[in-house]
């Protein structure tokens, strides 16, 4: 990711740090920072993972995470909200998402940080196979 970027709504095959992500959006009328990073485990349904490749809808991914950060700033008491999805071939341990909430009290920021993974998971166009030990590769179904 360049550092110039101010956008708060990234996809990216690049890795992220949560502090540089935090530092983006955190100012002085903030007290309480609520941060989300999901990452790629080595399990998943009793199979051994090896790793993960994640596709998007080239287009319609950061549209529809924008959309998802608008409701949240709409609908909670936050100061701000920055959203990073990765998508490309990653390996377990690897950031998948970052969710990075600013705002006054950490009620809201746990709660808008809450709604935004499940929004992603729900509507956004990300689609993930998944290479295990045993068993190839599979798409696992969504939500």
């Amino acid at each position: 990711m360049e550092e110039e970027d101010e956008r708060k709504v990234i996809v990216t095959e690049e890795d992220f740090q949560l502090d540089e992500l935090k530092e983006r959006i955190w100012s002085k009328e903030d007290g309480a920072i609520s941060i989300f990073n999901g990452v790629v485990r080595n399990e998943n349904r009793g199979k051994i993972v090896k790793r993960l490749e994640l596709q998007r809808y080239e287009g319609m991914t950061g549209s529809e995470l924008d959309k998802v950060r608008e409701e949240a700033v709409n609908n909670f008491e936050v100061n701000d909200i920055l959203l990073v999805h990765r998508y490309g071939e990653l390996e377990v341990g690897a950031n998948i998402v970052g969710i990075v909430v600013t705002a006054p009290h950490r009620e809201e920021a746990f709660e808008a940080c809450r709604y935004c993974i499940d929004r992603i998971k729900e509507k956004v166009p990300i689609w993930k196979k998944e290479t295990t030990e045993k068993n190839g590769s599979e798409w696992l179904k969504g939500k």
